[in-house]
Order: structure tokens, then sequence, then C-alpha cells
């Protein structure tokens, strides 16, 4: 940990990078550091293992970086620039790219301003149907390249799931009754496992058609750049297969949850009936709200997660529960046409 610290203090300095870097700045999340540059984002993954995410050794933050650059330059080839390795010079400084001995590994992406995230922009009511539209045309592009095999297919497998949904209820069950009611909770769960016994044929037909592959697994408003020269997909989930393998309907029911979340039905409708025109797939109407519950309810169970962080204030915590239950309730809505 102590090199990854002297790594992340030598990217703070302009003089790491082989261009001119205007306005540095870095950003830290729970599992990674990003720095930006001017023209250029990089970023770099912490050394840790959570158990569903393993950075832990050098080799696996290269595999994880080539992976990433690999899987996400199907949907967004403009904005990810490659692996680079950070190398530590004969004179002891740190740099991108060098000649010394490589002591880390990162990827390089084109820099986009933040404010230009679809999220953002959907807070101030400047997502349009044409951006949609456009959104509906980049990600089935993504889904006809994506790959598929038999690994790949076997998380659309009716066991596969099913597992899924027993691990939320599980997971979830200790938040009864504070953040969800113990009707809403039972009312989901029967449902949602109706659902499955009485459609466990087209699960199946659907592993056939080969509707199961390689999604970006995380296709939500915040994950997605507006910029007047089109719409760039980022941050697909490639540490961890059982995330972004499933069903291509899973992954367009998530940013169909999130418009509607944002209060936006309207552009929801349209991003799923153009992906519809587009793709033929006469199956969404029968799976859509099964898999815009499952989003939902992941969601509200991630905020649960949230609150339990000692960490934050009681004012923040008060704010993640109140998400939870905006999820819960939403989730519901969609159970209820189940």
């Amino acid at each position: 940990m102590e090199e990854f610290n002297s790594v992340v203090q030598s990217l703070q300095q302009p003089k790491a990078y082989p261009h001119l870097v205007n306005d540095l700045k870095t950003i830290t999340t729970a599992v990674s550091v990003v720095f930006l540059t001017g023209p250029y984002a990089y970023k770099i993954n912490k050394p840790m293992n959570l158990g569903f995410l393993d950075f832990s050794t050098l080799d696996k933050r290269k595999d994880q970086c080539e992976k990433e650059v690999r899987y996400n330059s199907l949907a967004s080839p403009e904005l990810y620039l490659g692996a680079i390795a950070i190398t530590r010079e004969q004179d002891g400084s740190i740099v991108i790219n060098g000649k010394g001995k490589v002591i880390e590994h990162g990827i390089k992406m084109k820099q986009v301003d933040s404010n230009a995230t679809m999220n953002h922009l959907l807070q101030k009511e400047k997502v349009t149907s044409h951006h949609i539209k456009t959104l509906a045309q980049k990600i089935i592009q993504f889904h006809r390249k994506a790959p598929s095999d038999a690994e790949i297919s076997s998380y659309g497998n009716v066991e596969t799931v099913q597992f899924n949904w027993d691990e939320n209820f599980s997971q979830t069950e200790k938040y009864v009754p504070e953040i969800i009611s113990r009707e809403d909770y039972q009312f989901m769960q029967d449902k949602i496992n109706h659902f499955i016994h009485k459609n466990q044929s087209l699960f199946t037909q659907r592993v056939l058609k080969g509707s199961i592959k390689h999604c970006h697994g995380d296709f939500h408003s915040g994950n997605v750049f507006i910029v007047p020269e089109g719409s760039y997909i980022f941050d697909g989930i490639v540490f961890n297969m059982r995330f972004p393998c499933s069903d291509v309907i899973a992954e367009i029911a998530f940013m169909a949850m999130d418009l509607e979340f944002h209060n936006r039905e309207d552009l929801s409708h349209e991003f799923i009936a153009e992906y519809q025109r587009l793709s033929g797939d006469n199956d969404i109407p029968l799976l859509l709200d099964f898999y815009k519950c499952y989003r939902a309810y992941i969601r509200a169970k991630i905020n649960c997660f949230t609150s339990d962080d000692k960490n934050i204030s009681t004012e923040e915590r008060q704010n993640t529960i109140e998400k939870a239950q905006a999820y819960f309730a939403l989730a519901k809505r969609y159970a209820e046409r189940l």
C-alpha cells in the first residue's frame, strides 16, 4: 500500500504525464483513484480484495485494466484510449509509460466534463427525445457485439434468476420494518416467485435465443455522458462476471427504471420503444417489468447497505433511507404489474 500511495502522490504532479496538464484534479472512489489532467483522465485501482472484487496484486490490477478497456471499448471506443503502465525511473521518479520498472497499471480515457453525465442533465431537463433514441441505438450496437458463450449464458438460466432474487430478499429482510414494511416485502417476494415459476420456459427460451450477453452491468444515467458529438457509455463492470452477464432485457430495464425514478416515464417509454424497434425482440413486454422490479430492488438494497455505514452523518443516513424507500416503492409498482 505504501508504494500505491507513492503512485497517487506522484500522479498529482504534472511532471508525471507525457503531455501538457491543465488544472490537475484527483477523484477518489471506494475502489479507485481518478486523475483529471485536462485532455485525459487516468484511473488506477486500489490494491484491495472485497471478495466480489479482487485487485490485490499487480497482475490482477493489470488484468482488470486490460479487461476494462477491452469491454468498454465495445460501447465507447472514442472514450477508452488504452491501458497504461506506471513506471519508476532510474532517478526514482514515477511517470506514465516510462522506461523504468512497472509498479502500477491504469487506464487512459478521453476526459469529459463531469457535468455532462446524463443524470445531471436530467435534473436540468436537458435530455431530449433525440438523446434517448441515440442512446438506444448505441446500446443495441453494443449488445450486438457483446460476448456470449456457454458460461455467460448460464447466468440467464432460471436457477440463477431465482438465486439472485432469493439473495435480494435474504439480504433485505433485516430492514423490515424500518425501511420496508413486512406487507410490501412479502408481497414482492410472492409476486416474484410466482412469476419465475410460471415463466420457466420463457427464461429457458431466452438462453436458447442467445439473449444472455456480457452486458454493461451498470447501465444507468450516471454512467452516460451526453456531449455535442454524441453519447458515451462508460464504467461497465468487468471485475465479476455475475454482475454484467444477464439478459439484454435486464440491461435496458435498468435504464428504463432509472428514467422513471427521475420522473421521466416519457423518455423511458421512448427508449424502450426505440430499442424494441431496432431489435425486433418481442419478449421485451413480457419481461420488462420483471427486470425493472429487479433493478429497482437492487438500488433499494444498496441504499439500505449504505444506511448502515457508521461514518455517514444522521442527515445522510436519513436521505439514504428515504432513497431506499423510494426505490422499494418503485419496485412494488412494477411487481403489481406481474
